[in-house]
């Protein structure tokens, strides 16, 4: 406040104003030098960088969207496209710690899926079953003979996981629920083959690709059974880009 006199007598006149103006300042200055500085390393980076970069940087402009190829382009055939990583070919097999066989147990013996994948009806995965799993019934039979069933026993007593190679690795940009699956109606079968006749553990059936599931979503005949008159509405719905990439 300062002093002023009016009529004889003494007044104050406020500095209000001022002291708005320098708060102003205080805030507005620094944001502006941030504001400099983030494009100065913004321009330094993209100097750096080849103009037509392969893959998705990662640097300060990964907020951007990868360039992605658009559904409706009518020349894209989503159903040779790769999706998954680790996707091995039809005539291929990965090497696993134990050579498993489904044939056997989910064939011969006739195990239900989900005592070994007890997670299917009730979580986003199905899960591996742990070596304590398996010795529920392992720990009755001989493994004289049987080195697989060894590496097993060998496993368990040093306390140890299985190092199972995944076959079935979607991108972490799929969002996949067994649980809304196995509930729906949908067969284990269907995406990862007769299991029951033959041995999957080391390779992959279904084609994982995009086009291989809206094709699913079109069809399978458990929306309808699920839904019935509400069916159409159904199938748009699961075929919403945000159903699987949230």
């Amino acid at each position: 406040m300062t002093a002023t006199y009016r009529d004889g007598y003494p007044t104050r006149r406020s500095t209000t104003p001022m002291r708005s103006v320098l708060r102003t300042s205080m805030i507005a200055l620094p944001l502006a030098g941030l504001a400099i500085t983030v494009f100065t390393m913004n321009q330094s980076v993209q100097a750096d960088e080849p103009a037509e970069a392969e893959g998705f940087p990662r640097e300060l402009h990964y907020l951007l969207p990868p360039p992605v190829p658009l559904l409706s382009d009518p020349n894209r055939d989503m159903n040779n496209e790769h999706v998954a990583y680790g996707a091995v070919d039809a005539t291929e097999e990965l090497q696993q710690p134990i050579n498993y066989s489904h044939k056997l147990h989910a064939g011969e013996l006739q195990i239900n899926c989900e005592y070994c994948h007890s997670g299917a009806r009730r979580s986003i995965h199905a899960g591996v079953p742990s070596t304590s799993v398996c010795m529920n019934c392992h720990q009755l039979i001989s493994t004289a003979d049987r080195p697989e069933l060894q590496k097993l026993v060998g496993y368990y007593e040093r306390g140890e996981v299985i190092p199972w190679v995944k076959v079935h690795d979607l991108p972490d940009f799929v969002y996949f629920s067994h649980k809304r699956h196995v509930k729906a109606g949908v067969e284990c079968q269907e995406c990862h083959g007769e299991i029951q006749e033959d041995m999957t553990v080391a390779r992959r059936v279904g084609a994982l690709t995009m086009g291989w599931c809206l094709d699913c979503h079109e069809n399978h005949p458990s929306i309808d059974d699920n839904y019935g008159a509400g069916a159409e509405l159904r199938r748009a719905e699961i075929k919403d880009c945000w159903t699987c990439h949230k």
